[in-house]
């Protein structure tokens, strides 16, 4: 990436004024790129690149051990999450330790997201990157850095593209927020902020794919050092507006947005006046010489090297997801509208007071990864049972395997075995289903349903169109 250089070394800086980059409309005369070497930088300067460079060497670390597992599935292997649970387990009471100083009570070791754990992790991250720097400033007399700065925007932008692609490509293979059948029947006041962001954008793949193209195209920039500014600048509006709706809409992804637009803003920090005289002013924008890390046939070898690690990574996050989008939809996909309901043989009338008694079942594709089927139950007062299920279409089994809780990956193995059948199947329809369960919530059920088609819902079918005399504001 070409960075502004300082070396306070002039043999050093004799050295490298013959690898450096020049503006190509620059003649050897007065147009050529003035050097910066032999200029001390401020000491505020010297301070924000030390700890900005430990702590974010740091969190690019933790980053790139945690995407390679996600990285192995992409290209069907078993990724080494075992090892790195175990890992995480051996830091717990470090950490917990340092939560309980801060008031942060840490009773897990959930990451990626905005757990105790993660911010009380980042907090001990940002602690030790102050005292390294303290440790280095103390030791270290130079006023500026040639090479070294340029080896660490390399590793920090190669870190942040391999951030972006993996949440580009999952909605850029709209899997990151799936539109989820149970949406359509539930109340609206009845969404979370979370729930209510992840059904608008699940809702109109376009919008989705458009957003992963975004910061897919904010990763492709950043492989390539002369396009690695623009990149920086396109991550800064696409996390921008990602930490913007984290903050907004409480999704717990916060923690996770904000590191990465700091990070953006600090690799765009030495670019920052050019940047600005190119947007403010009439002015001539001298060009950048840059202190390579390699020269000659080296050099083209590490251009394509990181290219290859870009294609690597894309190919591996987009198997990821296209295994999951391309999965088929389940048998009895749909909603399906409770007609008739008995336990014990006796008939229960559609009361609101009735726990027992079904109002529809709603059969989607699944919330887990490791589950076939997600199956949820809603009830009379609108509340939901959500399962993970497996629906054998040969013999009309429907067993439910676990429970999972509303909103989250939590589950608890559960044991329910239901039959199904359909009593219009002579007349060659499906749009009946009879369901019998010998022990659901320790009754004997039996229920007899209509299927509802997904399509037929005016947020599914009101479509898209260029010509509106009226408004579709329902």
């Amino acid at each position: 990436m070409a960075t502004p250089t300082i070396d306070p070394h002039p043999a050093a800086d004799a050295a490298l004024d013959t690898d450096t980059d020049t503006d190509p409309g620059a003649g050897a005369g007065a147009g050529a790129a003035p050097s910066a070497a032999g200029r001390a930088w401020p000491l505020p300067v010297l301070l924000v690149f030390r700890f900005g460079t430990c702590y974010f060497c740091l969190l690019g670390a933790a980053l790139v051990i945690g995407l390679v597992p996600a990285v192995l599935a992409g290209v069907g292997l078993e990724g080494p999450w075992s090892v790195l649970r175990a890992g995480l387990d051996a830091t717990r009471p470090a950490v917990a330790a340092v939560g309980r100083l801060i008031g942060a009570h840490v009773d897990d070791i959930q990451v990626g997201s905005d757990s105790a754990f993660q911010w009380t992790a980042m907090f001990c991250l940002a602690v030790s990157a102050a005292m390294a720097t303290a440790a280095w400033t103390a030791r270290d007399r130079r006023r500026s850095y040639h090479r070294f700065q340029t080896l660490v925007w390399t590793f920090l932008r190669l870190m942040l593209a391999a951030a972006m692609l993996y949440f580009g490509m999952a909605k850029l293979i709209p899997t990151q927020m799936p539109f989820v059948l149970n949406r359509l029947v539930e109340p609206f006041g009845s969404f979370s902020r979370t729930g209510v962001l992840w059904a608008q954008v699940g809702v109109s793949q376009p919008y989705q794919i458009a957003l992963g193209a975004a910061e897919v195209l904010a990763a492709a920039l950043l492989l390539w050092r002369r396009t690695a500014v623009a990149g920086a600048l396109v991550c800064v509006v696409d996390l921008t507006q990602v930490f913007l709706l984290n903050m907004t809409y409480d999704i717990r992804l916060k923690s996770v947005s904000s590191q990465l637009l700091l990070l953006s803003l600090f690799l765009i920090a030495p670019h920052a006046r050019r940047l600005f005289l190119t947007v403010f002013t009439d002015r001539a924008v001298p060009s950048v010489r840059a202190a390579p890390l390699f020269t000659g046939r080296a050099a083209r070898v590490a251009v394509v090297a990181q290219l290859c690690l870009g294609l690597i990574l894309a190919a591996a996050f987009a198997g990821k997801g296209w295994a999951q989008y391309s999965r088929p939809a389940p048998p009895l996909y749909g909603i399906w509208q409770v007609d008739g309901f008995t336990a014990e043989g006796r008939a229960r009338d559609p009361l609101l007071t009735d726990e027992l008694r079904w109002r529809r079942i709603i059969i989607d594709r699944p919330f887990l990864m490791s589950d076939p089927v997600m199956v949820t139950v809603q009830h009379m007062d609108d509340s939901f049972e959500v399962f993970g299920a497996r629906i054998d279409a040969a013999r009309h089994f429907i067993d439910i395997d676990n429970r999972i809780e509303r909103g989250s990956y939590k589950s608890t193995p559960t044991r329910i075995h239901l039959t199904y059948w359909f009593p219009d199947a002579a007349k060659g329809s499906n749009a009946r289903i009879v369901i019998d369960g010998a022990d659901y919530a320790g009754h004997r059920i039996h229920a007899w349903f209509t299927h509802q088609d997904p399509a037929t819902f005016p947020l599914t079918s009101s479509g898209f169109h260029w010509v509106q005399q009226q408004p579709d504001n329902r």
